[in-house]
Formats: structure tokens, C-alpha cells, sequence
């Protein structure tokens, strides 16, 4: 078994941290200085994913989702500790106290602990309904299995209204690492993502299989909700039943978008950054209901090139941007929500992907000059 040099710590946020603030924007020279793995689109947010919740106590906030009328699922270490939550549900506009709650998880350090189940749930002092809710794994999934984390985080943002869904990460079983109750993966969640749900599957086939427990050195460990399955359907069934059912609704159909005269169609599949499309000077495409996300690419061979990304929608669109040197990626700022205009500080490949802030189909033109 190869134990970790690096500590996992545990991804609560405080609310007076400076890790839950952003930097500043408007510098028209690029600043590498931070770097990650992949651009995970951690700022997409999660309007596909109603049960998720955001979960505040006191000096400190968690994420977390809602499994049932008066049961809210989040990390242990999130309810170690506490006696009082307040769980807000964006999707349905809705929150609810908490003053009672269940864990198998205690531990005083800073770093998760890998021989407990950091697993939490909340029982509310008042139902919060929902028309359906997602179900947990009574299992193990298997090493390979695609998955993606929700929390609260947006590129070190803690948000007080919604919840962002990062890029799909590939689950293990975390023992390899030392961490027998948690599944391992690359680093995707932040300060503030514990208790966020992390999800297998798509439509009526899809299950929580974990929570959001900690994070350091580009790995992070998610604690297995099947190891406490019968204990959360016994809290479930004390506490009012399951509620709504496991249906999931039909998303708005994506629009067909309006062709641009000298622009090229967006060509599907372009949902993630590695299926990104070439973007020259002009692109038409369209973003669907929920979590739709396109990525376009290009590359410049030196330092000291200007250029001039703009995104013109017929919503609420937005462009992220990323540059890739040395197999890591940089977040480049913005100069506006739907502009970046910087001069290259060198030679790599740019990712950029487009995506609705509020999860609202529409139709856009993105120029690059």
C-alpha cells in the first residue's frame, strides 16, 4: 500500500478565510501563477442537480444535498462539533434548520481522518420537498467509474445562492492510498466543497456514491455513502419517509442556433476540454438547459501576442479561459464576463469554454481576434 506524503485536509471552509475569496480582474497581462491538472468549469453551476444544498453553521460553511424531505446528506466533519445548520436548497428557493444530526465521524485534526467514515446527516426541524430525490449506492462502484463532485466553490469563491458541478473525475478505491472508507481521484474540489455529492450516472440511473471530504496535493479522497446506507434509510424512514419520487425531469430541448454570416457551426461533441473545437476567428453554437458547457481552442507560438476573445449570447452566457504550458493549465481573468482581452506572456494552447451562468438554454457567437 503506498501511504501519501502529502496530508488530505479536510475541505470545510471558514468564513473568514482568504482562501474563500477571488483575486482581482482587469490586467491585461496574463498571470500563470496558479495552475491545475485540467480547467475544471468548477464556475458551471449545478441547475441539474436540484437536491444539492448549501449548508451554514456559524463561522463556517459546507456543501451538502438533500435525500429526503427532513434529510440532508453532507461530510462528518461538518457536523462534528455543531449543534445548529441552516440548509438552503437553490433550486426550489427553499431552507430549513437543523438541530439534530448523525455522524460515525470524530476526529479533532485538520486532516481527514482514513479510518472513519466521514459521512454526516442533518434531520431537519422542517420538511423541505422536492419532486424527486436522487438515491444513494448500496455498493462499492468499481475502480474506473466516471463521477462528478458538486460544492458551493467557484475558482475559490464561496457562494451564498448556488452550487457548481466541476469536470467528470475517474474514482478508485482509495485503500491504495490508505484511505479504505473513501473512494481517490484527481483534485477537484476546494475549501468549502465538503458534504457536496458526488455523483455516477445520468437521468434515472443516477446515484450519490460519496461526499466531498478532502483534498491536497492534486489528489482528493471522497467519503463512500454505501458504507452507511442502512443506517442513513433507517434515519430517513424515523424521520418522515423519502418523499417526491426517483423520476428526473425532461430538460428545455437546446435551441438550434442562428447561423453568423463568416462564422463556423460549433461540431458536437464538444463538452469537454479535450473534445474542444478549433476556433479560428468566429464560431456559432448553442449551450443547453443545465449544466451545457462548449470548449474551443487555438494556439499562438510566441509571447507578446495580443488577443481578443468576445462572446455575444442570447442569454446569460459567459466564457471561461485556461492556458495550457508544461501539461498544467493557468485560469486566465477576464477583462469582462464575456470578454478577454490579454497579450501572451508565451508560447501554449488556450482552452475556452462557454457556458450559461444560470443554466438557461441559448444560442451565441464566439469572435477571437
Amino acid at each position: 500500500m503506498r501511504a501519501l506524503t502529502t496530508p488530505i485536509l479536510l475541505a470545510l471552509c471558514f468564513a473568514a478565510a482568504a482562501g474563500c475569496a477571488g483575486a482581482p480582474e482587469g490586467s491585461t497581462d496574463e498571470d500563470l501563477s496558479s495552475t491545475a491538472e485540467q480547467p475544471i468549469v468548477n464556475g458551471t453551476p449545478a441547475t441539474g442537480f436540484g437536491e444539492a444544498a448549501l449548508i451554514d453553521m456559524g463561522n463556517a460553511i459546507c456543501s451538502g444535498s438533500l435525500i429526503a424531505p427532513r434529510i440532508a446528506l453532507t461530510a462528518g466533519h461538518c457536523v462534528q462539533g455543531q449543534s445548529r445548520w441552516v440548509v438552503r436548497v437553490p433550486s426550489v428557493g427553499a431552507s430549513a434548520v437543523a438541530t439534530r444530526s448523525w455522524t460515525p465521524y470524530v476526529s479533532s485534526s485538520q486532516s481527514v481522518d482514513p479510518n472513519k467514515v466521514d459521512v454526516g446527516i442533518l434531520i431537519l426541524d422542517t420538511p423541505i420537498n422536492l419532486a424527486s430525490y436522487t438515491q444513494l449506492a448500496d455498493a462499492a462502484v468499481p475502480n474506473g467509474t466516471s463521477a462528478v463532485n458538486v460544492g458551493r466553490i467557484r475558482n475559490g469563491v464561496a457562494s451564498s445562492s448556488q452550487l457548481f458541478v466541476g469536470q467528470s473525475v475517474t474514482l478508485s478505491d482509495a485503500a491504495r492510498i490508505g484511505y479504505p472508507l473513501s473512494y481517490v481521484s484527481s483534485e477537484i474540489i476546494e475549501s468549502g466543497d465538503s458534504g457536496g455529492p458526488v455523483y455516477v450516472g445520468t437521468g434515472a440511473s443516477r446515484r450519490i456514491v460519496a461526499v466531498n471530504s478532502g483534498a491536497g496535493g492534486g489528489t482528493q479522497v471522497l467519503a463512500r455513502v454505501d458504507l452507511v446506507y442502512a443506517t442513513i434509510q433507517n434515519l430517513i424512514t424515523q424521520n418522515g419517509g423519502p418523499g417526491g419520487s426517483t423520476s428526473t425531469p425532461t430538460p428545455t430541448p437546446t435551441p438550434t442556433p442562428t447561423p453568423t454570416p463568416g462564422c463556423v457551426a460549433e461540431a458536437e461533441s464538444n463538452d469537454a476540454y479535450t473534445q474542444a473545437n478549433a476556433l479560428a476567428a468566429c464560431r456559432n453554437g448553442s449551450v443547453g438547459q443545465g449544466g451545457d458547457v462548449d470548449w474551443y481552442t487555438w494556439t499562438v507560438g510566441a509571447g507578446s501576442v495580443t488577443y481578443d476573445l468576445q462572446l455575444t449570447a442570447t442569454g446569460d452566457a459567459d466564457l471561461l479561459l485556461w492556458k495550457s504550458s508544461g501539461g498544467s493549465y493557468s485560469r486566465i481573468a477576464n477583462t469582462t464576463a464575456t470578454r478577454v482581452n490579454k497579450t501572451s506572456s508565451s508560447a501554449g494552447t488556450y482552452v475556452v469554454a462557454v457556458r450559461s451562468a444560470g443554466g438557461q438554454a441559448q444560442t451565441y457567437k464566439l469572435t477571437r481576434r
